[in-house]
């Protein structure tokens, strides 16, 4: 019997293994896409990339990175993975201990992107000139993927690091970069081959959340004034109420409606009856934090303040309605016009809800108008 010459075994072996990788590569795409599909909004999406890319059940790379083009400089968008070896060996002892599976690490890490770990938080934090040598640079210029060049891998081990473009529908969004820094072999063609693949994947899933997050800020931005809609004012105080029933933080309510405004039509015209809507959204997003200043419907606004008490909500109230009121409106044609409003407000504990809130502020703004108008009411 002839036997197989040990130069065909070795192919062979080769081949298997090949082969094996590229299945597990497969395996690992089609999960990343189910996660990215259940993603989409940006920073889940990140998530998910990242996640698949890192943690010994992706491409086995220690770390990785996504950083977002933004406007001739890469900015770091997230991170997944240990800062230094210390942090490292305790991840790894931790995954090899529970197995969890691509979907349970990528829930752990989103749960846990309110506070970030040390190398995400590194991440935020670091700006890479897209005009640079560095190898997320020649990545982003060159629209292709970077393995073993570059000046400096910054952040991330220059040997074993994976640098490649976000490619979007009609420009690259960013890189994705990835290394194994702890103790780790470089990676090898077929890693690099599905590495690539996945950067494309990610470049059009970034686009896609990107433009959902746009489409959601317009549907939640009212147009003339700039300040949330009447969809998002209802979303926060239920979201706030709750957090307040549950033993967090307070929330104090303003109502504000714009003194006459029926009479300001009626004599100027609609034109300037919208840029005193414009000018009064103007003036509350240079005095309000973001997320706390609405347009409730037609001249009617309204200001929902986190953790405040009567008294905070008293000051609040008065700064808002000097910023509103102290200065005229100079509209066009000469004409300078004063802003009047009325102003009601509460403050809801635990054992409010969203509609006994509202009642009360509301109710507090009745009484501001009957006693006069241009004034504040606090229940």
């Amino acid at each position: 019997m002839v036997g197989t010459p040990a130069g065909d075994d070795d192919e062979a072996a080769q081949l298997r293994a090949e082969v094996a990788a590229l299945r597990h590569a497969i395996r690992v795409l089609h999960e990343i896409s189910t996660l990215v599909r259940s993603a989409q909004e940006l920073e889940p999406t990140l998530y998910a990339l990242l996640t698949g890319v890192t943690a010994g059940i992706g491409l086995s790379m220690h770390r990785a990175a996504i950083f977002l083009d933004r406007g001739g400089a890469l900015v770091g968008a997230a991170g997944v993975g240990p800062l230094d070896e210390a942090e490292a060996d305790r991840v790894w002892r931790s995954i090899e201990q529970d197995q969890p599976d691509l979907q349970t690490l990528y829930e752990s890490g989103l749960a846990l992107r309110k506070r970030p770990g040390s190398f995400d938080r590194v991440v935020r934090s670091a700006r890479v000139e897209a005009d640079g040598d560095s190898p997320l640079a020649l990545a982003f210029r060159e629209g292709h993927l970077v393995y073993g060049r570059g000046a400096d891998g910054g952040l991330f081990d220059l040997g074993t690091l994976l640098a490649a473009p976000l490619r979007g529908e009609k420009r690259v969004r960013g890189v994705l970069v990835a290394d194994r820094r702890f103790r780790g072999a470089a990676p090898d063609a077929e890693t690099r081959l599905v590495f690539d693949l996945l950067a494309d994947h990610a470049g059009r899933a970034v686009e896609n959340a990107e433009r959902f997050e746009a489409l959601a800020a317009e549907a939640r931005t009212d147009a003339l004034t700039g300040l949330g809609t009447r969809r998002s004012f209802d979303e926060r105080l239920e979201q706030l109420v709750d957090v307040a029933g549950g033993g967090g933080a307070s929330v104090g309510l303003l109502m504000i409606d714009l003194d006459d405004f029926k009479r300001l039509n009626d004599t100027y015209g609609h034109p300037v009856g919208d840029a005193v809507l414009r000018e009064v959204g103007r003036r509350l997003l240079a005095t309000l934090r973001p997320n706390e200043g609405f347009r409730y419907g037609g001249e009617e606004l309204a200001i929902l303040l986190a953790g405040v008490d009567r008294g905070q909500l008293e000051s609040a109230a008065a700064r808002v309605f000097r910023a509103m009121t102290d200065a005229p409106f100079d509209a066009a044609g000469g004409t300078s016009l004063s802003i009047r409003c009325s102003m009601g407000g509460a403050v809801a504990g635990g054992t409010h809800d969203a509609t006994s809130l509202l009642r009360a502020a509301d109710d507090a703004l009745l009484r501001a108008k009957r006693e006069g108008k241009h004034r504040i009411v606090l229940a």
